[in-house]
C-alpha cells in the first residue's frame, strides 16, 4: 500500500518560478474552502515517482479517480498495472489483480494530520499543516498557484507537500509528495468533472472467497 499512498532536477528559472507562487495570506482558507465545497468529483491521474540519487528514468502510473464527500475515494491504476485503491469513509481496501490479494486497513490510521486526510475532505489544512517557503520547485511547468506545507504532526513517510491550484477557482491540480529520504512523487489530476451523482457502492469492495486476504491492521 506504500507503493502507491505516501512516496531531483529544478524545472524553472528563478523568474518564471516567482509568477507562480502563491503568495495571498489566506490561500490556505481559500483552497480548503473550494475543496470542502465540492460534492463529488471523477477524473484522469497521473502519477509521477522519483528517486533521489537515482539515475534511473521516473516511474510513472496513470488511472481514473474518483471522489464524494464525505470521505470516500476510489482510485483505479491502468498503466503501468491494474490496481484498485478504495474507500467507503471507513475502510480502505486495495486490490493487486495480478496476485488477487486485497489489502484492508481501517481508514482512520491513515488520515490522522495527512495529505489523504485533506483528499478524502476529512482534514483542514490550516489544522494540520504550516505553509512555508518553497523549498524545492517538485512540479515540472505548473499553469497555477503553488504552496508548501509542512505536517504539524511529524509523519515517518512525509516531510512536506506542494499543493498546485488553478490561480482562479483554487481548485487543485497537482499534490506533490516528498519523504524523509527526499523521494518524491507527483500526481495530476486532470480533465476533472465536478459534482457528479456518484453511488455510495461505488466506493465499496467485495472481497470473493479466491482472493488472499492481507489486514494491515493486525
Amino acid at each position: 500500500m506504500k507503493k502507491y499512498l505516501l512516496v531531483l532536477s529544478f524545472f524553472f528559472l528563478s523568474g518564471i518560478l516567482s509568477q507562480t507562487l502563491a503568495n495571498e495570506a489566506n490561500i490556505l482558507q481559500f483552497i480548503q474552502a473550494q475543496y470542502q465545497s465540492i460534492l463529488s468529483f471523477s477524473g484522469h491521474f497521473t502519477q509521477t515517482s522519483f528517486r533521489a540519487n537515482s539515475k534511473t528514468t521516473p516511474r510513472k502510473a496513470r488511472g481514473e479517480v474518483s471522489y464524494k464527500r464525505p470521505g470516500k475515494m476510489r482510485w483505479m491504476y491502468v498503466a503501468p498495472e491494474d490496481q484498485l485503491l478504495v474507500t467507503n469513509g471507513d475502510t480502505l481496501w486495495l486490490y493487486d489483480t495480478l496476485l488477487e490479494n486485497v489489502t484492508i486497513q481501517k481508514l482512520n490510521k491513515l488520515t490522522d494530520g495527512t495529505a489523504l486526510s485533506f483528499l478524502l475532505g476529512l482534514g483542514d489544512l490550516n489544522n494540520d499543516f504550516k505553509r512555508r517557503k518553497i523549498s524545492k520547485p517538485l512540479l515540472k511547468s505548473p499553469q497555477g498557484l503553488i504552496v508548501e506545507l509542512e505536517p504539524i504532526k511529524e509523519t515517518v513517510n512525509l516531510a512536506f507537500i506542494q499543493l498546485e491550484v488553478d490561480s482562479k477557482t483554487y481548485n487543485l491540480r497537482t499534490i506533490a509528495l516528498m519523504d524523509h529520504q527526499a523521494n518524491y512523487r507527483t500526481i495530476a489530476l486532470e480533465s476533472m468533472t465536478y459534482n457528479l451523482a456518484l453511488e455510495d457502492k461505488f466506493f465499496e469492495f467485495e472481497v470473493s472467497a479466491e482472493m488472499e486476504v492481507i489486514n494491515a491492521d493486525n
